[in-house]
């Protein structure tokens, strides 16, 4: 089904041929243009006769043109009444310009949508409510509608009474453009990008091999918490062996020295051999020893967790 909508002037610029904007509103208005105008000037003329047409330019209204779709858009804000009337899509050429016309209506109520810009991913679905509208409609004309017509992957439905919801499923990539909705008197554009679908690939390693890393991992860290263990518990011992003085003293730090060590050491023969050198001080040195044996083992399973985690990480 083809709706009776005219495209006036040049073959080659298109756009509708009629819009309808409520008071106060934002407009975007399509203007496509054949390729061997790409490179030229375009803007918007206003004027119920071409050649009187003059070139319209205040701050509510602004052009944009879009090289890579060949289409300009014309946007007005802040409709106002007084802005209704002939408008032309134009090309700056060499010795003339081309340009197609559309009629623009400002009223209190009409052809509306909640966006004239819609998105989707390929393979996904978007939905667009036209209030007011009997017909979708592709912009060279091509249109559905609840009482006949088809688009390729198109479906309509009358929602709510005077809402044409308009659903576009199975998207792809050619289908990004503009269209309008349609009711006998005028036409809203809206604009369908089809975005590509995301491509998310799950992230898998060999599962035996990471328990197996993981376990390694745990072991290590185990250790090292265990090495900080047993060097939180001697820091306090050395301080309790080389404060104060007195034979309570040295025998409190005997016992501690047992427990750590596991040995009972005969102290009748450190003596002889070393009488300049108390009870006390042996006990200190062995536990010092002792200190010295455990940061040893403690940094070296520190490099080896540190070598470890690299290669583990180099192969994932």
């Amino acid at each position: 089904m083809n709706l009776n909508v005219s495209f006036t002037g040049t073959q080659d610029i298109h756009t509708v041929s009629k819009i309808s904007v409520q008071k106060q509103q934002t407009i975007t208005i399509p203007c496509l243009y054949d390729q061997k105008y790409v490179n030229y000037p375009k803007y918007m003329s206003s004027g119920g006769v071409w050649i009187f047409s003059h070139y319209v330019s205040h701050s509510r209204m602004s052009v944009e043109d879009n090289k890579a779709e060949n289409v300009f858009t014309v946007t007005l804000r802040e409709a106002e009444v007084r802005d209704s009337g002939t408008y032309w899509c134009a090309v700056t050429l060499p010795g003339y310009d081309a340009g197609t016309h559309l009629y623009l209506q400002v009223t209190e109520a009409g052809l509306r949508v909640s966006s004239q810009t819609v998105s989707g991913y390929e393979g996904g679905n978007v939905t667009i409510r036209c209030h007011g509208a009997s017909h979708w409609c592709t912009i060279r004309g091509s249109c559905v509608g609840s009482d006949g017509g088809s688009l390729e992957r198109t479906a309509v439905l009358c929602d709510d009474g005077d809402a044409l919801r308009v659903t576009l499923w199975q998207l792809q990539t050619e289908d990004s453009g503009w269209y309008y909705c349609s009711n006998e008197d005028s036409q809203m554009p809206v604009h369908v990008t089809v975005m590509e679908a995301l491509d998310i690939t799950p992230f898998t390693t060999n599962p035996s091999e990471t328990d197996r890393s993981l376990a390694l991992i745990v072991r290590l860290v185990s250790r090292r918490l265990l090495w900080l263990l047993i060097l939180g518990v001697m820091l306090p011992i050395i301080t309790v062996c080389g404060a104060g003085n007195g034979k309570n003293n040295e025998v409190a730090c005997e016992d501690l020295y047992e427990i750590m060590t596991g040995n009972k050491q005969n102290t009748q023969v450190i003596f002889t051999t070393f009488p300049a050198f108390t009870h006390l001080h042996y006990k200190l040195l062995s536990l010092l020893l002792h200190l010295f044996i455990y940061s040893f083992y403690f940094f070296r399973e520190m490099g080896n967790t540190t070598r470890l985690h690299v290669k583990i990480s180099m192969k994932l």
